[in-house]
C-alpha cells in the first residue's frame, strides 16, 4: 500500500511557474539533461512519508502554506512587498531552502561517513557480522527533514537583517526554477579561501535568491555591503545577461530537474545547460577528509556554494566597507535569534511561528527605542 505523499517543494510554489494555466510544469532533467515537457505540478518534488510517518512537520508545513500561499500569489501579482508581507516571505525563501530532498540529502553526508567508518571498523574488529551483499554504505537517518526546519528557524531571525528587492526579467527573458530553488552564495567573499564556507546565513555579505515567477526573483541582500538599483525602488529590472546568470545559478542548484512554463524554451534550456552544468558541486565535495597521521582523520564539512560565472551588473559591491570576509553581520543579532529558538522550544505549542517573530520583533524595537531614549537622558 503507497505511503503518503508530501512535498518538498511545495505545490503553490511551482503554480507561479504553470504551463497555460494549468496544473502543469514544464520538465527537464538536468544532469545529464533531458527534455520532459508538461508534467502534473501535484507529481513533483515528492515522496512518501518524506518528513516521517508521525506527520507533525507535514502538519507544520501545511499550516505554513496556507499562509504563504495568498502572500506569494499577491507579490507575484503586484510585483511588490509590503512590509506586512515581509516576514511571510522570508519564512518561505528560508524554509524552502531548507526542506529540499537535495538539503536534506547534503546534511546526511558527514554522518553518513562517520557511521559508516565505525560499522566498517566494527565488522573487521568481528563485532558485527558482514553487511548482505550490496548494502555496504546505505546507512540513513531518520528525522533530518525535522531537524533542517528546525534550523531554519536561526536563519529566519538572520533574515530580518537582510534588504528585500524583486528583480524583474526585461522583454523577451524569463526565469527559471528547480527542484531546489534557493539558491544561497556570498559575492563579497569570492576568492577569499577556498575552504571556508562564507555563505552562512549571518555572515557579512550574504545574499539569497528565489525565483518566484517566471518574471521575478527575490533577491535578499547585505546593503552594508552591496547596491542594488536605487534606495527608493523595491522593483528592479534587470538585464537579459543578468537573467541568464540567475538561471545559471539555478542550474546549479537543482538536484534532478528544472521548471519553466513555456515549452518554447526546450532550446534555451538546453543551451543554459550545456554553459553551466559543469559548474555543478556534487553534494559530497561539501566533506573534506584531511588524513592527520596515526590513522586519524579530520572531517572539514561545509555547504558547497554555487560559483558566479560573471560579474552580474544589478548588485555592486559598496566603497569603503568596514566588515572582512567572514564577519557576523550583526552579532548582536545572532545572539537574540538564539533568544528567540531558545522561546520556541521551551514553548513549543504556543502562538504560530509568524506571530512569535511579529511580537520578538517589535519586543526589540521597543527596548532599542527605550534606550535611546535613556542614553538622550
Amino acid at each position: 500500500m503507497p505511503g503518503k505523499s508530501e512535498h518538498f517543494v511545495p505545490q503553490h510554489y511551482l503554480r507561479q511557474f504553470c504551463f497555460n494555466n494549468t496544473e502543469q510544469v514544464v520538465i527537464a532533467l538536468v544532469a545529464p539533461f533531458r527534455f520532459v515537457g508538461p508534467g502534473s505540478i501535484k507529481g513533483q518534488c515528492q515522496e512518501d512519508y518524506f518528513y516521517g510517518e508521525n506527520k507533525a512537520w507535514d502538519n507544520l508545513l501545511t499550516e505554513c502554506e496556507k499562509v504563504i500561499a495568498p502572500v506569494l500569489v499577491e507579490v507575484c501579482n503586484k510585483r511588490q512587498v509590503n512590509p506586512s508581507q515581509l516576514v511571510t516571505i522570508q519564512m518561505m525563501a528560508v524554509i524552502l531552502h531548507h526542506r529540499t530532498r537535495k538539503a536534506v540529502e547534503a546534511a546526511k553526508v558527514t554522518p553518513r561517513y562517520v557511521v559508516t567508518k565505525i560499522i566498517e571498523g566494527a565488522i573487521k574488529r568481528g563485532e558485527l557480522p558482514p553487511c548482505p551483499d550490496g548494502d555496504e554504505g546505505k546507512w540513513d537517518f531518520k528525522g533530518v527533514p525535522g531537524f533542517m526546519i528546525h534550523q531554519a528557524g536561526y536563519c529566519l531571525m538572520e533574515m530580518q537583517t537582510l534588504c528585500c528587492k524583486l528583480l524583474q526579467c526585461p522583454t523577451g527573458s524569463c526565469f527559471i526554477t528547480s527542484d531546489n530553488p534557493v539558491v544561497i552564495l556570498n559575492q563579497f567573499c569570492i576568492g577569499v579561501d577556498p575552504h571556508r564556507n562564507f555563505t552562512g546565513f549571518a555572515k557579512s555579505g550574504f545574499q539569497l535568491l528565489l525565483p518566484i515567477s517566471p518574471n521575478l526573483c527575490l533577491f535578499f541582500y547585505d546593503t552594508k555591503i552591496y547596491k542594488v538599483g536605487s534606495r527608493q525602488s523595491e522593483l528592479v529590472e534587470i538585464s537579459k545577461q543578468d537573467v541568464e546568470i540567475i538561471n545559471s545559478l539555478e542550474i546549479q542548484s537543482a538536484d534532478k530537474c528544472l521548471y519553466f512554463h513555456d515549452l518554447k524554451l526546450e532550446q534555451e534550456v538546453w543551451q543554459l545547460v550545456s554553459r553551466y552544468a559543469h559548474l555543478r558541486v556534487c553534494i559530497q565535495n561539501g566533506l573534506r577528509v584531511i588524513p592527520i597521521g596515526d590513522n586519524k582523520q579530520f572531517l572539514h564539512s561545509r555547504a558547497p556554494s554555487v560559483k558566479l560565472p560573471r560579474v552580474w551588473s544589478f548588485c555592486r559591491g559598496r566603497k569603503h566597507v568596514k566588515y572582512q570576509p567572514g564577519d557576523l553581520r550583526k552579532p548582536e543579532w545572532t545572539a537574540l535569534g538564539k533568544e528567540f529558538m531558545d522561546d520556541v522550544e521551551r514553548n513549543p505549542t504556543g502562538e504560530d511561528i509568524f506571530t512569535r517573530l511579529k511580537k520578538f520583533h517589535k519586543k526589540i524595537v521597543d527596548d532599542f527605542d527605550q534606550s535611546q531614549k535613556t542614553s538622550a537622558v
